[in-house]
């Protein structure tokens, strides 16, 4: 049978079951101290009632000789004693009683002792009357007869009473075995204590902490859009919350799949008329409309410069799409950086004449494993900005340092820097360290996002430091070619 709980449940659950095993435990050794404490309690009655029962004894041997020396001598000191010690023996056999209520067997042999004993008083008695009726010497003699065998009678109970308090109460051994049972009981306690909590322990581990842990991992396999785990099993809180992440991540992988999709169909409506008037625009340098003036040559370069930026920038739009969606593969291959250097400085050459910026880079002998037009790509764009935020007849040098790690590419300028607070963020889309860049220099803030998508692609690192007002300093690490 299963039962689907809820965590308050299972919390409570946590708290109950070492609560009950405590008061379970508690209760017993409550019951043994208590039955301890019981068998202590009638062990000093045991000792009071043995105490009693010499009482007795000594009350009888003091009377009889009180009265023997009275016989003799006549004296009434000896008198009070004989009758003070006789006076005692009901009132101890009265707590005598008191004490063996309780126990049957020990009554009755109470009651045969205080007969016996009650016999020979009245022998006492007797030979009282005869001594001070005037025959004291007959009287006494019988008295010593009359009293040694009623004294073996009594002398017989007390030991058979003794006896059987031995028996009936508790002794020393037993003693040691009622503290040996409550160090058992506590060493049964703290062990079952040890045992539960590393059960409980492991069923919290297992059942509580391992599916937040799978919850947990499955918050980094959106991130990093991968299949989730099968979904949890269960009705608490932690089922329910994995159940709603799932429908989550089932809604965002739609709607990347909705956005990816109107990228894609808006790309391809606009670039067709885009590139329509691109052909058109180059129609149109050539003369096949006729000559222009100079004010319509000039709306024909802006408008082909706007044309160009926003054919980049659905290019660009489709290129970190397919990244971020894995749908771009990477085919690494050997090739010379310097070969793969020379091919960026080709594509933006012209942007660096414009402004009289001279571009170099040491010469290497390393080879990188990468796909080329790629790696090209990336240094375009790093290029480009460098040039868009350098000063004319500034410097922009590509250097390569050979790392244990693989090959780091700086690429480094002279313009305005960076300023701290942005340097996290520029590689975000849309990403621009002035809002004013946009419209000042171009660009769609999409090309270091790719250059980060296109590097860990290849499996390595991209970042940037920079200077306000000296310049910053783009690099990333790739792989080496062996």
């Amino acid at each position: 049978m299963r039962f689907d709980l809820k965590l308050s449940q299972k919390g409570l659950i946590l708290v109950a079951i070492p609560l009950a095993f405590q008061i379970i435990f508690f209760v017993v050794l409550a019951g043994l101290i208590a039955a301890a404490e019981h068998e202590e309690m009638i062990a000093k009655r045991g000792e009071r009632i043995t105490s009693r029962i010499g009482n007795v004894s000594k009350y009888l041997i003091e009377s009889e000789m009180a009265l023997i020396g009275y016989g003799c001598r006549r004296m009434e000191p000896l008198l009070a004693a004989y009758e003070a010690n006789d006076a005692q023996i009901p009132l101890v056999f009265e707590d005598l009683k008191k004490l063996t209520k309780e126990v049957p067997d020990t009554a009755t042999s109470i009651t045969s002792l205080e007969i016996a004993v009650n016999q020979l008083r009245k022998n006492m008695r007797q030979s009282l009357s005869n001594i001070q009726g005037g025959n004291w010497m007959p009287a006494v003699v019988r008295l010593a007869g009359q009293s040694t065998n009623s004294y073996f009678t009594v002398k017989h109970e007390i030991e058979a009473i003794t006896r059987q308090i031995r028996r009936s109460y508790i002794t020393d051994q037993q003693e040691e075995r009622n503290k040996m049972r409550i160090w058992a009981a506590l060493i049964v306690m703290l062990i079952s204590n040890i045992v539960i909590t590393i059960l409980m322990s492991l069923y919290f581990s297992k059942n509580v902490s391992g599916r937040l842990k799978i919850l947990s991992e499955n918050t980094l396999r959106v991130r990093d859009r991968k299949e989730l785990n099968p979904p949890l099993e269960g009705s608490d809180e932690i089922a329910e919350l994995d159940r709603t992440f799932h429908s989550m991540s089932a809604a965002l992988t739609k709607a990347e799949q909705t956005k990816a999709e109107f990228i894609s169909m808006i790309s391809h409506d606009l670039r067709s008329p885009l590139t329509s008037l691109q052909f058109t625009f180059a129609l149109a340098e050539k003369g096949a409309f006729g000559e222009m003036n100079e004010k319509g040559k000039e709306r024909f370069s802006k408008a082909e410069h706007t044309v160009d930026r926003l054919v980049k920038l659905i290019n660009e739009l489709l290129d970190i799409e397919k990244m971020e969606a894995g749908m771009l593969s990477m085919v690494p291959a050997p090739e010379e950086l310097d070969a793969i250097v020379k091919r960026a400085f080709d594509s933006v050459s012209g942007l660096a004449e414009k402004k009289s910026i001279e571009l170099t880079a040491p010469s290497s002998s390393l080879k990188v494993n990468v796909e080329g037009d790629r790696i090209v790509q990336v240094l375009v764009n790093l290029l480009s900005n460098a040039i868009k935020f350098s000063p004319n007849n500034s410097r922009i040098v590509v250097s390569a340092t050979e790392l244990p790690t693989g090959v780091k590419v700086t690429v480094a300028d002279e313009g305005r820097g960076i300023p701290k607070e942005k340097l996290k963020e520029v590689f975000d889309r849309f990403a621009q360290v002035e809002h004013a860049d946009a419209t000042t220099h171009g660009g769609t803030g999409l090309g270091l996002a790719i250059c980060k998508a296109i590097i860990e692609g290849h499996g390595g690192i991209i970042s940037v430091d920079s200077d306000e007002g000296v310049g910053s300093r783009f690099w990333f690490v790739i792989q080496k070619a062996e």
